[in-house]
């Protein structure tokens, strides 16, 4: 396997952080019956949505935690190299744009990197 280049790295690195924070925010709620931050700053523009579509937040722990093991796997499948990792990592960045700050943040960050690393991994 060669070394990955700065930016499957960096994929790498974020896809891990946000899934394991999905996974932990999942969990949380699980155990202890409220997401983080719940109680004091809100759920965020994800709660807002997911109400406007007729979910309640509170259904969608489950779906979080599969999102945050999909981040977690994508993290490992853009370190291993995939020839479709960038689609892959935009795709998931898609759907995880409106988690809170951080999950946005991060999204745009790995569609960013992502488009780059398609324009520069193409054949000249």
């Amino acid at each position: 396997m060669k070394r990955p280049n700065l930016t499957t790295s960096t994929i790498t690195i974020l896809s891990f952080i946000l899934g394991a924070w999905l996974v932990f925010d999942g969990l949380l709620k699980l155990f202890t019956g409220c997401y983080t931050g719940e109680q004091t700053i809100g759920l965020g523009l994800w709660a807002t949505i997911v109400s406007a579509l007729g979910v309640r937040p509170v259904d969608m722990v489950f779906p979080l935690l599969f999102l945050g093991i999909i981040w977690i796997v994508n993290g490992a499948i853009a370190l291993l190299g995939a020839n479709t990792r960038y689609e892959r990592t935009i795709a998931i960045s898609i759907v995880t744009l409106f988690y809170a700050l951080p999950g946005t943040l991060i999204s745009i960050a790995t569609i960013a990197l992502s488009l780059r690393g398609r324009r520069l991994s193409r054949p000249h």
